[in-house]
């Protein structure tokens, strides 16, 4: 997967930036992608936007601080994801919007390169599809404008055949557990 991670780079580097769907599958190789992403990120001088869960992070952390020194664990900016999400206690894509930007803005005013990576969950009786698709939707037209890499990542599990849809509808590429494949997106 690091080859993948790469391959990520070399499209940010020649184009507007990435939005990538993470179609999670097993917990090890996800955390071994999302370790893998913010090290190349650390290693490429990139800020990183981590939006994840306090039950993953610090595993994920861990393995990244044994392959970065101390002084560059400092570019990751951490934010629980029910937090980030989950912020006035609903999906509201307006509010969490409005919270990324903020997030993101200091990096845009002062050209930095940045990447986001951002683990979406909620709870299970609720149906978010029309909110999630407002929300991905928005990110996919600002993805030109901040020109960064974001990465998206949803549990298979818990996504429906309805979701999965909108979801490759809102990004450009498709990331698994083992690789990365650019969508192509249907000319209407």
């Amino acid at each position: 997967m690091e080859k993948e991670i790469t391959d990520i780079q070399d499209i940010l580097q020649t184009s507007e930036g990435a939005h990538v769907l993470y179609y999670v599958e097993e917990p090890a190789p996800y955390i071994d992608n999302a370790v893998s992403y913010i090290v190349a990120g650390i290693e490429q001088g990139d800020r990183i936007l981590f939006v994840e869960n306090e039950r993953l992070y610090p595993k994920i952390l861990k393995r990244v601080g044994e392959l970065v020194s101390e002084e560059q664990l400092k570019n990751i900016h951490y934010v629980n994801n029910f937090t980030f999400y989950w912020r006035n206690g609903n999906f509201h894509p307006p509010t969490i919007l409005a919270y990324f930007f903020d997030s993101v803005s200091p990096f845009v005013e002062e050209e930095l390169t940045f990447r986001t990576w951002g683990h979406i969950e909620w709870r299970d009786e609720m149906e978010i599809t029309k909110d999630i698709k407002e929300y991905e939707s928005a990110v996919n037209q600002l993805i030109p404008h901040i020109k960064a890499i974001s990465v998206c990542a949803y549990d298979a599990s818990r996504v429906s055949g309805a979701l999965r849809e909108v979801l490759l509808d809102c990004h450009g590429f498709l990331m698994t557990d083992d690789g990365i494949s650019c969508i192509s997106k249907k000319i209407e």
